[in-house]
């Protein structure tokens, strides 16, 4: 009775996008039409369960768990790391009040609203995955995924995007759709492991954050989603690599889709890397070569360098600026303002004269955010050799 589960999502998607937004306020809509739609899918989804005599909300695949006791632990674990990510983030870039009212009135709407939309989803996916055939674990997942994703974004979204615009369609897919599919997949994977249960678990940390912490991370859209895409990536990896299956061999993943699923998130996570070292998420790390900056940043360290507004730098910040032959780390000594203009007067902490020409904004790639000791070390020797080799 899969389909008729799939048909009531569907059906589920076409009300709430052209119907009920006709036909009842938005507030009637939003906090007590549509979850009362999203806990009937629930309830549908556990009466077929019991119907098709399996159980989706807890199920044990593996023998042996690194991470907590048992999978739903291992699940708030990786949803505890995401969020620790976006505070941890949230130092660097700054935090704002949450647009959510925190009435008690409003707590138990808003609880509603979110619980509803979370146990409708993902009582629905693991009886899908529960219900999908072993012979291609992989492809089950991932169509399963998709189809959840598209059902959970807005036609509207969809129909306001602009596809002339490459910006626009960008920042959906990076905005919206990848997070949401890393996340969905990460979901997935944690309901085939644990059932709904487990990935009610994540999903409610990662969600229930948003909505019910009064102080959240103001963060960029880009660095955001780099963290909602690569912290359930990492996760997945990590599990998938340490657990033992207890399942019989004939009901275990093949080696194949074991080493397709690592590869999906080993993958996910190295182009966010690939974005992340060419500055596209706003930060990007640099390896210092040279001792300018000592004992502050020493040779071998890597600086993470944030893009800021220019009226933002203030004497002693550490900036990074560019001449027309090389990149320069250095703290900015004074700032002058002539004629409406403005200039950066910089000096290494290590020289003991100030620079001979002023730093314009145009010049400024961003101000330095983090140093991490030593690493660049591992990037300065590889440099060095491929250097000897083709010279």
């Amino acid at each position: 009775m899969w389909y008729a589960l799939v048909s009531y999502i569907v059906l589920i998607y076409l009300l709430t996008n052209f119907v009920t937004p006709k036909i009842f306020n938005g507030v009637v809509d939003a906090y007590l039409v549509r979850p009362l739609l999203w806990t009937s899918l629930a309830l549908l989804a556990f009466f077929l369960s019991k119907k098709d005599g399996i159980e989706i909300w807890y199920f044990k695949r593996v023998r042996r768990w690194e991470f907590g006791r048992n999978p739903f632990e291992g699940a708030l674990l990786i949803g505890f790391f995401q969020i620790s990510l976006l505070i941890i983030a949230g130092f660097f870039s700054g935090f704002g009040r949450s647009p959510v009212s925190f009435t008690p009135l409003s707590i138990l709407i808003n609880a509603f609203f979110v619980f509803s939309f979370i146990f409708g989803i993902e009582l629905s996916r693991a009886y899908l995955i529960k219900r999908s055939p072993r012979k291609n674990l992989t492809l089950s997942l991932i169509a399963i995924t998709l189809f959840l994703v598209f059902m959970n974004i807005s036609f509207n979204r969809f129909l306001s995007l602009d596809t002339n615009s490459p910006l626009a369609i960008i920042r959906f897919l990076g905005e919206t759709l990848i997070p949401s599919m890393a996340m969905g997949f990460f979901a997935s994977y944690l309901a085939y492991l644990g059932g709904a249960l487990t990935s009610i678990g994540y999903m409610s940390i990662v969600i229930g954050f948003e909505w019910f912490s009064p102080i959240l991370p103001d963060l960029e859209w880009i660095l955001s989603s780099l963290i909602r895409t690569m912290a359930p990536a990492i996760g997945f990896v990590l599990i998938e690599s340490s657990i033992w299956y207890s399942l019989p061999k004939r009901l275990r993943p093949k080696e194949s889709e074991k080493s397709t699923l690592r590869w999906i998130g080993v993958s996910i996570v190295s182009l966010m890397m690939i974005f992340f070292s060419f500055g596209y998420f706003g930060i990007q790390p640099t390896v210092v070569c040279s001792g300018s900056m000592k004992p502050t940043i020493d040779v071998g360290d890597i600086v993470i360098v944030a893009k800021v507004p220019i009226e933002s730098i203030k004497k002693g910040d550490i900036i990074e600026y560019r001449t027309s032959k090389l990149s320069i780390i250095h703290r900015v000594y004074d700032i002058v303002r002539e004629n409406g203009g403005i200039e950066f007067i910089t000096k290494g902490d290590a020289n003991k004269e100030v620079d001979p020409d002023p730093v314009k904004p145009r010049q400024i790639v961003g101000k330095v955010i983090f140093v991490i000791p030593k690493v660049g070390w591992i990037s300065i020797f590889i440099k060095e050799c491929l250097r000897k080799v083709i010279g």
